[in-house]
């Protein structure tokens, strides 16, 4: 079986670039090499995995139509299009093996696509490989995937899924940019991003997929990139194979880093490294709750005992005076894999003490946050929590007085308050930070509206150590 890892930069056509492609000259040249390999293997079927499209949070979403087509017309070359036969018989196999494994998925079609008003057109993170392929291979049905941010060991599975259904006969392509945030004089600038895509290029070329899965998540996230969920489920396809990577590529000629590469695999029923992977994440996760604080405990325990039981605890004999005698605003966020799954708060207190607060506010961010489906049990071991206790609310008279690290904020007009959190990832400055929290307000920025500061106590854990600040 033969996997491809593919950069997908619109800036690559010539057309597109007019110019600017010559930039990326090594990405050009390795997209072609791969689509020379591919015509050499003459696949039946090429299944794209493409982290842009119609990406859902609680789910893949498999394209069944058996004509597949798009342009580059977003791009301004509506006249550089694409029609391709579906593998529709596969795509229908995949969704069926998908529900039954108990990973949720959107069978794509016209039907579908109208009912959830998205398109059934193909996106860029797909075309841009394909364009290449295409360029010298066209006898093959497309299996078009987009990716859902679910947890990877239900992305591993689905990977596995596509493999068995696929066959050694034919191809798998995983669509992804490494950061985007390696321009150093560009706001959105981390220094992550270069230390994720060395990390990434060093790890496929040592053949270290393991290590790809047990990523630091806050690297992941500040790295800023769209490759990491189409590896994951290209790393699924490799269980119990031996896999060999070469990578053609790399470089970053925009601000982004592109990596291509090639992985041989030959089935040898070698360890899953899903096994391997969840024992050190288990290893991790029993370190990182023997170091949480009693803040963190308690909501733990709020959440475990009312998804398992639907019960409310009361306030735990050992607490704290601090917990049951002071009174403040409180926020509980829960993370799975370092994404938000749910966050629920107060900006004031509202019980008689910060340990009901933080009780009543873990229960409605597990189970009552309208963004997300309620927290499930077998979810809680992969469960990271924080809570913020938040200071009283001061008027702020001028912007100097904020800092995005330092101070949460509040937008008020009549009955309308947005709230956003200090120190949170993807805020860029102070203007960004009052743009946000009016949009959840519904205030309009010409409004007239009153800000008030507030600092919090943050309790969580990261990188393995307590942090309470």
């Amino acid at each position: 079986m033969n996997l491809f890892i593919m950069p997908h930069p619109p800036l690559a056509i010539e057309q597109i670039g007019q110019g600017k492609e010559i930039a990326a000259k090594a990405t050009v040249e390795a997209m072609n090499r791969i689509a020379e390999k591919v015509k050499s293997l003459a696949p039946k079927t090429i299944a794209v995995i493409t982290p842009h499209g119609n990406v859902f949070s609680d789910g893949l979403c498999i394209n069944i139509e058996d004509k597949l087509s798009g342009s580059f017309v977003e791009f301004g070359q509506p006249r550089i299009q694409m029609e391709l036969n579906g593998d529709f018989q596969k795509a229908l196999v995949l969704c069926s093996g998908l529900r039954a494994s108990g990973i949720n998925c959107l069978a794509l079609d016209a039907v579908t696509a109208k009912k959830y008003e998205i398109s059934t057109e193909l996106d860029h993170g797909a075309m841009v490989p394909l364009y290449f392929i295409l360029g010298q291979y066209k006898d093959f049905r497309l299996l078009h995937i987009n990716i859902g941010y679910l947890p990877k060991t239900q992305m591993y599975q689905a990977g596995k899924i596509l493999a068995e259904i696929m066959g050694d006969g034919n191809v798998i392509i995983a669509s992804g940019d490494l950061s985007h945030r390696l321009n150093k004089e560009a706001e959105d600038y981390d220094e992550m991003g270069a230390a994720y895509d060395g990390a990434i290029v060093g790890m496929v070329k040592d053949n270290n997929f393991l290590s790809i899965l047990s990523l630091d998540e806050n690297m992941v996230q500040k790295a800023g990139q769209c490759a990491q969920k189409p590896m994951e489920m290209l790393i699924g396809a490799m269980d119990g194979y031996s896999a060999q990577a070469q990578v053609y590529s790399y470089e970053a000629p925009y601000g982004v880093g592109y990596m291509t590469a090639h992985i041989e695999c030959t089935y040898e029923d070698k360890e899953h490294l899903i096994s391997q992977y969840l024992q050190i994440k288990k290893d991790i996760d029993e370190k990182n709750k023997v170091r949480e604080d009693e803040y963190i405990r308690l909501a733990r325990k709020a959440i475990n005992t009312f998804v398992e039981k639907r019960e409310k605890i009361d306030v735990p004999g050992d607490a704290s005076e601090e917990l049951c005698i002071n009174q403040a605003g409180v926020f509980v966020t829960i993370k799975r894999e370092g994404r938000l799954r749910g966050c629920i708060g107060t900006m004031a207190p509202t019980k008689a003490s910060i340990a009901e607060e933080i009780i009543d506010n873990a229960i409605q961010a597990a189970a009552k946050d309208s963004r997300f489906t309620e927290v499930q049990s077998e979810e809680l071991d992969e469960l990271e929590i924080s809570v913020d206790v938040l200071s009283h609310l001061e008027e702020v008279t001028s912007r100097d007085q904020l800092d995005i690290n330092k101070y949460g904020i509040v937008v008020t007009k009549d009955y309308r308050r947005g709230l956003l959190l200090p120190n949170l990832s993807g805020v860029k400055d102070v203007d960004n930070q009052i743009e946000i929290a009016l949009e959840k307000a519904g205030i309009a920025k010409d409004d007239e509206y009153k800000i008030q500061r507030f600092y919090v106590e943050r309790h969580e854990i990261e990188n393995g150590m307590e942090k309470a600040y």
